[in-house]
């Protein structure tokens, strides 16, 4: 009876080992299909260039410059003269740019076109690749 008991302990630890061993089935794997590349963009060659000029402002300023009085000493009433000098005025023209000029490309509907393929191709190049 203890032989019996000897091989009980051997026999559960050697099944459970046994029973851990379980083959697992590799997952298929799964193929992804891209969808095939669809170009949103516009050609350029199908554009027209179009320059918008600046919106600008004018006007004239006046600039004066402020001047001293003068001393004058008169020799018939022996007293000093005090000579008010007017400022000196001059108008100056000025101009304001309000809006920057720009440059547009439409196309044949002449409606405004953003999405340029070669101007987004100039933005995604690295400058290690540009000389």
């Amino acid at each position: 009876m203890t032989h019996i008991l000897k091989t009980i302990p051997f026999v559960f630890l050697f099944g459970s080992a046994l029973a851990a061993c379980e083959t697992i089935q590799p997952e298929i794997p799964v193929v992804v299909t891209p969808p095939p590349m669809v170009e949103t963009c516009v050609r350029m060659n199908t554009l027209r260039k179009v320059e918008i000029p600046a919106v600008t402002k004018s006007g004239f300023s006046i600039v004066s410059i402020e001047t001293e009085d003068e001393l004058y000493f008169d020799p018939e009433t022996k007293k000093w003269v005090t000579i008010e000098i007017p400022p000196i005025e001059r108008k100056e023209p000025w101009t304001k740019i309000i809006k920057p000029a720009q440059t547009i490309f439409v196309d044949g509907n002449n409606r405004e076109v953003i999405d340029i393929c070669e101007l987004n191709a100039a933005n995604t190049t690295t400058g290690s690749s540009l000389r």
